[in-house]
């Protein structure tokens, strides 16, 4: 989490529907989440789409696709929607919020999970999915990004591009909704798809739990998505056998061959976890890290009794240090609060609670950097991109093409655009933040040209 910018909102809903806003967890090509709670205290997760896409009528057939989807699906495993507006000035929906940690993070700086924890988290995704299918919903984005581990469990999100079975398709005729990787080959084709597309996605989305990596390789993303159409999938890097074989039968190219989720979860069906034990220790430890920021929000000094948090450092395997001459600090309102090593003692959480008065020092908000990446089959015949008002242009650009740009840390919310043109063929795009992804789309073009027009923040 982090500390509420001076332009965000304080509290959301009506007199009769008010939730209060307390801190940032954050942004993507829809909207800003935030952390806040309910007028009865529960702790609550809050989208808030970007203002400038309100006014887009397709984007808000869109979000109110994805409040009708979430409301009809339930289930033990995925995250429960509490309320929603799609048609106030600016839509929200609240969902319960979850301590965790999403499983591509997890992979990407811990490493691969071990079939212990592959296993329930298997019988988890499973179980989601069938519970989505029945509701007469295909997700149609399923990764290691939208599926979250909890101490309980894994749970599946963000069912943006989710569409009924039984209803006409979302996007334009020949889009391609869906995330390069762990799209189906019907996906990939542009054809129709259905529930076994998400058994696809969750094949490819289990042999990255299993190994950290994609199971059609890496690089440009029309060369990825080409792999998947033609070639079969990398899984000897899996070395349980029964989860290299259940893969395999997720990932046949034929839709027909493929098992259905309810198949799935009745074969992976096992008691949901009562704690934390089925996840390895580093992940466990930052996921309570995570449950004790929401106790104590950044924005403030901490309350009576609060745990404080104590940093990414399990990141990448490494592990906390040991408890003396080491500070721990935690970030707060764009203050730094740091107790020293010989003040703090261990608590039985395996986190620290501070025994002596804290020591406050001012910190200055860090400079960002904003990447533009753009792939394809085609030279882009001009690119501009423009930042905090800043226009660039470049002609002729061969792709792939990626431009990063310094971004002052005043003001903490930049406003990007990126325009494109270019002759038949497709291309694709990507914003990132800091090295994170916010926003991404894809557009094609059959006649003379085609152009890409994006607006943001971030």
């Amino acid at each position: 989490m982090r500390p509420l910018e001076p332009d965000d909102p304080r509290s959301i809903g009506t007199a009769e529907r008010r939730y209060r806003v307390l801190a940032r967890i954050g942004s993507g090509g829809m909207g800003t989440v935030y952390f806040g709670r309910s007028a009865g205290g529960r702790a609550v997760a809050v989208k808030l789409v970007h203002p400038e896409l309100a006014g887009d009528p397709e984007f808000r057939d869109r979000f109110r696709r994805e409040a009708a989807a979430a409301r009809a699906v339930g289930g033990g495993f995925t995250a429960p929607l509490i309320d929603a507006d799609p048609d106030a000035d600016v839509p929200w929906l609240v969902t319960e919020f979850l301590p965790a940690v999403p499983l591509g993070e997890a992979v990407r700086d811990g490493g691969p999970l071990p079939p212990a924890a592959v296993w329930p988290l298997a019988a988890g995704i499973a179980e989601a999915l069938a519970a989505i299918h029945r509701a007469g919903i295909v997700h149609r984005d399923l990764k290691p990004a939208n599926v979250l581990l909890t101490a309980d469990g894994p749970r599946v999100i963000d069912f943006g591009i989710a569409r009924a079975v039984d209803a006409a398709t979302v996007t334009r005729p020949g889009a391609r909704a869906g995330s390069p990787g762990f799209m189906s080959p019907e996906q990939v084709a542009g054809a129709e798809v259905g529930p076994a597309g998400d058994v696809f996605s969750f094949g490819a989305t289990l042999a990255f739990a299993c190994t950290g990596e994609e199971p059609f390789g890496d690089g440009p993303w029309h060369a990825v998505m080409r792999r998947i159409e033609s070639e079969e999938p990398r899984l000897d890097g899996i070395a349980d056998a029964g989860l290299r074989e259940l893969a395999a039968s997720c990932l046949a190219r034929d839709p027909g061959r493929r098992p259905s989720a309810e198949e799935l979860a009745e074969r992976l069906s096992a008691p949901p976890p009562g704690d934390a034990s089925w996840l390895p220790p580093r992940v466990a430890a930052e996921i309570g890290r995570r449950a004790g920021e929401a106790e104590n929000p950044p924005g403030g000094p901490p309350t009576a009794g609060a745990q404080p948090a104590t940093g990414a450092a399990w990141r990448r395997g490494r592990r906390l240090p040991a408890v003396g001459a080491v500070a721990l600090a935690l970030v707060a309102g764009g203050v730094i609060v740091a107790w020293p090593g010989d003040g703090a003692r261990p608590a039985a959480s395996g986190t620290v609670t501070p025994t002596a008065s804290p020591v406050v020092r001012q910190t200055q908000p860090s400079p960002r950097t904003l990447e533009f990446y753009i792939t394809g089959d085609v030279r882009l015949t001009s690119v501009t991109y423009t930042v905090n008002g800043r226009a660039t242009t470049l002609r002729k650009v061969k792709l792939p093409w990626r431009q990063v740009v310094q971004v002052p840390p005043l003001p903490q919310r930049s406003k990007w655009r990126l325009q494109y043109r270019f002759p038949p063929g497709e291309v694709r795009w990507r914003v990132l933040v800091n090295g994170f992804e916010t926003s991404s789309g894809v557009a094609a073009a059959a006649g003379q040209s085609g152009r890409g027009d994006y607006d943001g923040t971030g």
